[in-house]
Formats: C-alpha cells, sequence, structure tokens
C-alpha cells in the first residue's frame, strides 16, 4: 500500500492504571466514505460548532453528536445506516500498540477492549475524539486542516502522524531501546500526554 506522507493520522496515548501507556492509532476514513455519509457529518460539525462546543468539547462528545444527528435523520439503522457503515468503518481503521514480550504489537481497538488493553471509560473517550476526528478532517478545507486537527488534538492530549502504523511502531521501539540506562530493552518510556478526563 502507498503512504501518504500528507495523511493526517491520529495518535492517541492512553495511560493505565498501572502506569503503562498503551497508543491508539487511526487513520481517517476513506472520501467515498465521507461522500456516502456527508450529511450526516455536515449536520454533526455543525451542531459541534454552532452548538458552541469547537475544539474543547467537541472531541469529549463528537460520536454521540454523530449518533443523534442520524437518528434524527433516520439514518442510523440499517445495513447502509451510519452505525455500521461509518461508525464500524472508523473502528476498523483504528489500531491499539501494545507492549508485549515481544516489543510493541498492534492489535484491533475491538481486540485492545476485551483483552483489557483499554477500558470502556478509555473507549468511549477513544470514539469520540475518533469521531471529531473524522467530521474535522473532512469538513475543513484542506488548507485549514492541518493548523486546525494539530491544535485541536494538542489540546485533548493527541497528535498528528504521517508515518504509517508499523512505522509508527517502529519508533516506538527505537524510543523504548534509548529510554534511559534503567529502562528495561522492552519498557517505554513514560508518556505525559492523556486524553483529559
Amino acid at each position: 500500500m502507498q503512504i501518504d506522507k500528507n495523511t493526517l493520522n491520529l495518535v492517541m496515548p492512553i495511560e493505565r492504571s498501572d502506569g503503562s501507556t498503551v497508543h491508539v492509532y487511526a487513520i481517517p476514513i476513506a472520501r467515498a466514505t465521507f461522500e456516502r455519509y456527508y450529511m450526516v457529518m455536515a449536520k454533526a460539525f455543525n451542531t459541534i460548532y454552532s452548538g458552541g462546543l469547537g475544539i474543547m468539547s467537541g472531541p469529549r462528545v463528537a460520536a454521540m453528536v454523530l449518533k443523534d444527528t442520524a437518528i434524527e435523520m433516520n439514518a442510523w439503522d440499517g445495513p447502509e445506516g451510519v452505525e455500521r457503515g461509518l461508525i464500524q468503518e472508523i473502528r476498523r481503521l483504528t489500531n491499539v500498540l501494545v507492549l508485549g514480550d515481544h516489543g510493541w504489537e498492534t492489535i484491533p481497538i475491538h481486540e485492545a477492549l476485551a483483552k483489557g488493553h483499554i477500558d470502556e471509560d478509555d473507549m468511549s473517550e477513544v470514539e469520540n475524539a475518533l469521531a471529531f476526528f473524522t467530521v474535522a478532517s473532512h469538513m475543513h478545507r484542506k488548507a485549514d486542516r492541518r493548523g486546525i486537527l494539530e491544535g485541536a488534538s494538542k489540546l485533548w492530549g493527541a497528535r498528528l502522524e504521517s508515518l504509517s502504523c508499523s512505522e509508527f511502531s517502529a519508533s516506538l521501539q527505537r524510543s523504548t531501546m534509548t529510554a534511559g540506562s534503567d529502562a528495561k530493552p522492552h519498557e517505554p518510556k513514560k508518556s505525559r500526554l492523556q486524553i483529559p478526563a
């Protein structure tokens, strides 16, 4: 697969209760998916911004706004509905990097939830942030997109990344190995980034 270095992927570190960190890595939905659900996304975008939520509160509630908007438009349920078509696609494009016995492992987000690498509260925060990222990525002008999303992501403990998931994982491996003389070879540096509570 050709990696477009202009693609804005989203990385969110999640600090767990045991002090370890996992990284949620999401790539944007395809243009064809946006074109299928553009009206719901446009109305959700309008609700987020005209409702005064913006980049401070939007990432905390965007998935709920998207669901409410789709229900109001009678577009949530069904095989082509937002739940199955858009939300499931966002989840499909999201992985979690978890430190295992052999370094950083990449697993689908639903598996990370099932195995307890992230909990229900984390999942809610992640899904809302991903919905905001998805809507904002497609609704802002291309010329403005990077600046807006970079500013927003810093406010809610995430960052934009042009590296592919495997390249990002490799960068974690390198930073792990140089984390310091007191760190074990497979022990990550503690991340200070967190999704705000």
